[in-house]
C-alpha cells in the first residue's frame, strides 16, 4: 500500500486518519518517552483506501484488537511545523467506544515499540498537550454531527 504523503510546493502534504477511543471519562493517547505531548492512534491513508477502512486497519495494526463501531466526528485541515519542514495535513477523526478486551494499563503499540498507549482523563485535555488540539472539539460532536476545523501552527 502507498501512503498519501507527498512532497508538494515546499511542504509535505498528507492525509491522516485517527481514532478517538473513549472508555468512560478517559481517552486513549499515544505517547513517546521524552516527546512531551500525546497524539491519537491512527496513521496515513493509503491510495485506494477509504477513511473508515483505514481507521479500522490502523487500529488493528496498533492494538491487535478489532475496532468497535467507528463514527466520523471531525475533519481537520492542519498546517504545522517549522518553515523548513512545513506540513499540510487533512485528517479524518473517528470516535469509538473502547473494546472490552483493550487493557486498562499502558501498553506498547504493536507496530512501533517506541510508542505507548495510555489512558488520560478527558478533563486533562485542557492542560495536557494532545495533538491535534481539536481533540476536545471533536469529542463534543453529537450523534450524526461531523465538525470541520482548521488549525494553523
Amino acid at each position: 500500500m502507498t501512503d498519501i504523503r507527498i512532497p508538494l510546493g515546499g511542504l509535505k502534504f498528507s492525509v491522516r486518519v485517527a481514532i478517538l477511543c473513549v472508555r468512560g471519562d478517559r481517552l486513549l493517547v499515544n505517547t513517546v518517552r521524552g516527546l512531551g505531548f500525546g497524539f491519537l492512534p491512527g496513521g496515513a491513508l493509503s491510495v485506494e483506501e477509504d477513511a473508515a477502512s483505514c481507521a479500522a486497519r490502523e487500529w488493528l495494526e496498533e492494538t491487535g484488537t478489532p475496532p468497535g463501531p467507528l463514527r466520523l466526528v471531525g475533519v481537520l485541515e492542519n498546517f504545522f511545523g517549522p518553515p523548513e519542514k512545513r506540513q499540510h495535513e487533512i485528517g479524518f477523526y473517528f470516535r469509538m467506544e473502547a473494546p472490552p478486551e483493550l487493557p486498562e494499563e499502558p501498553f506498547t503499540v504493536l507496530d512501533n515499540a517506541d510508542v505507548t498507549c495510555e489512558w488520560i482523563p478527558l478533563a486533562d485535555l485542557a492542560t495536557l498537550p494532545v495533538y491535534p488540539l481539536a481533540v476536545a472539539e471533536f469529542l463534543s460532536a453529537g450523534t450524526g454531527e461531523v465538525r470541520h476545523l482548521v488549525e494553523r501552527g
